[in-house]
């Protein structure tokens, strides 16, 4: 299941040449879970009428709830992320071999990338389903874009020449976003999205891009996906939410 990201990129050039990209390790948890929340706060997330204040409210009530907890019974939990969350979600990409990226300016975490969306679906080993969440303050500034085009020139890496991106259909930021990194419409499922009473369309944005060669060699997939905390044991995902594409 993908959320819905308020972005706006306005200037994509305009930190993206200075920003840091590292994989996620555990340590990052913290970040990653407070980014994802704060992307809860406002509209197209929140219903109509909502205000960011009483978005917030409506977040810090619920993280009360599942603070302690790494996994909720919900099967399309819509909610916040706790950091037991976000650290289940770091060790299972790392077991999964699936990239998690970091965005840095001068050391604050303004952004963070996954890809974790679809690993269960047999056969789906060559797409990627990419999330990714920028900091508010980092938002319109070229966050979403420089991770974007960080997996479409590493593809190759991991293997993958396909890239899919779950957008909820009023999401206008998110939808401008990839669609000026190259991605088209792949479809759309209608209505899928039930969220707090108001149903949307999901829609689909994807990248074809070129075969990967037989002989391509994936050391640095090796490298950069495994780096930080070492193997974990296999578990369940958390919550889809967790791994929401830039929708």
């Amino acid at each position: 299941m993908s959320l819905a990201l308020p972005l706006a990129e306005k200037n994509a050039n305009a930190i993206s040449d200075l920003l840091s990209l590292r994989p996620a390790t555990t340590q990052d948890a913290t970040s990653v879970a407070a980014i994802y929340n704060a992307s809860l706060r406002t509209q197209p997330y929140q219903p109509d009428g909502v205000s960011e204040t009483d978005g917030a409210r409506w977040v810090a009530e619920q993280l009360a709830k599942v603070k302690d907890k790494d996994a909720v019974k919900d099967a399309n939990y819509i909610g916040p992320m706790s950091v037991p969350m976000a650290k289940l979600q770091i060790e299972l990409h790392q077991f999964y071999r699936r990239p998690m990226v970091i965005a840095t300016q001068r050391g604050e975490t303004v952004g963070w990338m996954g890809s974790l969306g679809l690993h269960d679906r047999p056969g789906l080993s060559s797409l990627f389903e990419l999330s990714y969440y920028v900091a508010p303050r980092w938002r319109g500034r070229g966050v979403g874009t420089r991770l974007i085009k960080h997996l479409i020139t590493q593809a190759p890496v991991w293997r993958v020449d396909r890239l899919l991106a779950m957008v909820w259909s009023d999401n206008a930021a998110s939808l401008s976003v990839l669609r000026r990194a190259g991605f088209s419409s792949w479809g759309e499922l209608p209505g899928a999205i039930t969220a707090f009473g108001k149903r949307r369309d999901m829609v689909l944005l994807g990248m074809t891009l070129a075969d990967v060669p037989r002989d391509f060699e994936d050391t640095q997939a090796a490298d950069f996906a495994g780096a930080g905390d070492g193997d974990v044991p296999a578990a369940g995902d958390a919550s889809h939410a967790t791994d929401a594409a830039a929708p």
